[in-house]
């Protein structure tokens, strides 16, 4: 299995105040202020899930870090030995540990570039989670949700970095043709949750974050939430439909930092001994239109 045992966190960067609204009235998440000035994003009893740091929005490249979970300081002290012997550079940054709250904290950088930091001991917060709207979000063992990546380069070597150097386990494939790209999307897990990270070269945006997956228990909230939102201030930028891999049927969101938040439901959840790799030529059974920027 992964030296990481879930997605703990995202960090991005945006303008705070329309990320309050955005999380209490779009999507329903618990926006919390942090003393050091940081938007924390509460989806479950931990202090935040997603954290803004403020700053303009920059679509893609407004991904500041992945946050992934280990077991405990001795894991973490294994995955600094095995990075540092591969020739991968780790940090140690006692500020920015006390900044998440964590027991323990290393930095360093996927084959693109991207931040990761590995935490033990993400902390919970003291009082208990309430959503503005009254959802529940799917997290638990399988993590805040999952991040689909744009690569800057090949999306296989970008895949190939999380399995060999963090066991990342290959789920499965899809062809990305049909958006004119010659690269297939590689999706990966670090627990049971199908995926944590998906990565794919797609024409047009720059490398980063295209979007974060929120999951909620059921059907009847994705209708609600997406029912909310009527394309001012927000804007739906791709309708319901049906993934072809992890089955989820869900819409996607613009946020105030212009990447998209996926909200959907029902999951498939992965037993490794008996899943089997498959490869999909389309990425959805049905919906996930493209809806054009907003007028």
């Amino acid at each position: 299995m992964s030296v990481f045992t879930s997605l703990g966190y995202v960090v991005v960067r945006g303008p705070l105040d329309e990320w309050t609204r955005f999380a209490a009235e779009t999507i329903g998440a618990q926006p919390v202020r942090h003393a050091g000035g940081d938007l924390g994003l509460r989806l479950d009893e931990h202090a935040y899930r997603i954290v803004v740091e403020d700053g303009a929005p920059a679509g893609p490249r407004s991904l500041a870090a992945l946050g992934f979970t280990v077991q405990d300081a001795t894991a973490l002290a294994a995955l600094e030995d095995r990075l540092t012997s591969r020739g991968i550079k780790v940090g140690e940054d006692e500020e920015l540990r006390a900044r998440r709250g964590v027991e323990g904290l290393r930095v360093f950088a996927d084959s693109d570039g991207q931040t990761i930091e590995a935490v033990h001991g993400l902390p919970l917060a003291d009082t208990p989670f309430e959503s503005p709207l009254g959802v529940r979000f799917v997290t638990g063992e399988l993590g805040a949700g999952h991040v689909f990546l744009s690569s800057s380069g090949s999306s296989s070597e970008l895949a190939e970095f999380y399995r060999q150097e963090l066991d990342f386990k290959l789920t499965d494939t899809i062809s990305m043709a049909k958006l004119g790209s010659d690269d297939d999307a590689y999706f990966l897990h670090c627990n049971p949750r199908h995926h944590s990270v998906a990565v794919a070269r797609i024409p047009g945006p720059p490398p980063g974050l295209i979007h974060i997956m929120l999951e909620v228990p059921d059907f009847s909230t994705v209708g609600r939430v997406m029912s909310n939102i009527d394309d001012d201030p927000d804007h739906i930028a791709i309708t319901l439909g049906e993934h072809s891999n992890d089955q989820v049927t869900s819409f996607y969101v613009d946020t105030p930092s212009g990447f998209q938040i996926e909200y959907g439901c029902e999951g498939i959840v992965i037993d490794d001994a008996t899943w089997q790799v498959a490869h999909y030529d389309s990425t959805s059974n049905w919906g996930h239109k493209f809806v054009g920027p907003r007028a």
